[in-house]
């Protein structure tokens, strides 16, 4: 969302956001925020399609069809559950949108009445791919679905960038030595992503054992979670005797994390599922810090033995590559210069991103 916003603001269009109530909507000058009510049992909304989430669509929906009818826009630019309300707003209002699907949301199997739910956002959600000006994705998988629903010339592919763009103060960097590193000559490990076997830290958390055991000053920091995932987390390494090694500093800010990252030793990227190389993996790749990573297909999307060292998904084998770097800092200095050389051949910075949304813009205007 960020990312979008900083580039309609640079391209010069005039931007209102609309976001769910107590979302983290990035204060970003020259963006006009629209809000609606808080609503009953809507405060925090649980991931995949629910009846809460359909509620507070619902009510964004009426807010968006509002705010075209004071205020004729010129397009509308929905981003996942958000396309299925530009979809529902622009149709309304006779506004064109474009739709931006992005990631590899995986939840577990329905069950119950849950089942009703997925159905019903599929159905919607079908629909506003199928009548989109345009469908934004970060990898070429969408076109297969959109080719499903016979409209695959819309399809605008604009890859992910790093989400770390800011310069590293000697502040923010002192307070992360500070904060994290607790012994000299410690190694660092660091990994960012959420508390589910979808990113695949049951992976991490069972190499754990194994890098200590070749590494006893090793420390680890896992950022994410919220407060429960991080206690049930903490609670299964104190089980393990490992609890004292591992630091959970929750969420935190941009600048916070790309500070850590660059006084890391090893970044790692344990993720199973998907084929959409995460954007932690653009941050790690711009850091300049090196990297372990699975062996899977999300990984590879931009990853490779030039600029990462691969192993395969198991616990035994995880740890073995992160005590590979852990024990070889010119391997890893050598593979962090390529990695941000990946960066700038992929195209993977601000200014392809915003000259990317611009042909996707000028094509829908032109066709609209």
């Amino acid at each position: 969302m960020r990312h979008d916003l900083e580039a309609l603001v640079a391209l010069g269009h005039t931007v209102d956001l609309l976001a769910p109530p107590g979302s983290a909507a990035p204060e970003i000058q020259g963006v006009r925020h629209l809000t609606i009510h808080r609503l009953p049992y809507c405060q925090v909304l649980p991931p995949g399609p629910s009846l809460r989430r359909l509620v507070t669509d619902a009510f964004m929906a009426a807010k968006a069809v509002a705010a075209c009818n004071r205020n004729p826009y010129t397009l509308m630019h929905g981003i996942d559950d958000g396309g299925v309300v530009a979809g529902l707003a622009g149709r309304l209002t006779k506004t064109p949108w474009v739709f931006e699907r992005t990631g590899d949301f995986a939840p577990g199997r329905p069950h119950g009445a849950s089942r009703l739910w997925h159905a019903l956002h599929r159905l919607l959600e079908r629909r506003a791919l199928r009548h989109a000006s345009a469908v934004i994705s970060n990898d070429s998988g969408m076109i297969k679905l959109l080719n499903r629903l016979n409209c695959s010339s819309r399809a605008c592919v604009i890859p992910d960038i790093p989400a770390i763009d800011e310069q590293i103060s000697p502040a923010a960097r002192n307070h992360a030595m500070a904060r994290y590193r607790t012994a000299p000559n410690q190694k660092l490990i660091t990994c960012v992503g959420s508390y589910t076997r979808f990113q695949g830290l049951d992976l991490f958390f069972n190499a754990m054992p194994h890098v200590l055991s070749g590494s006893p000053n090793a420390r680890f920091v896992v950022v994410g979670g919220d407060a429960a995932e991080i206690r049930r987390m903490n609670l299964a390494l104190v089980r393990a005797g490992i609890a004292e090694t591992v630091c959970f500093p929750g969420r935190i800010e941009t600048t916070e994390l790309a500070a850590l990252l660059s006084i890391s030793d090893v970044l790692v990227s344990p993720r199973r599922a998907g084929v959409t190389a995460p954007i932690k993996v653009l941050d790690y790749l711009k850091s300049g810090t090196p990297i372990v990573a699975a062996d899977t297909p999300a990984n590879r999307a931009i990853l490779s033995a030039e600029n990462a060292v691969i192993t395969p998904p198991t616990p035994a084998e995880f740890a073995a590559g992160i005590l590979r770097l852990c024990n070889a800092p010119y391997l890893g200095a050598e593979l962090a210069r390529h990695g941000r050389r990946t960066l700038q051949q992929e195209q993977r910075s601000p200014q392809a991103f915003r000259q990317m949304l611009s042909h996707c813009y000028a094509y829908v205007l032109s066709t609209a």
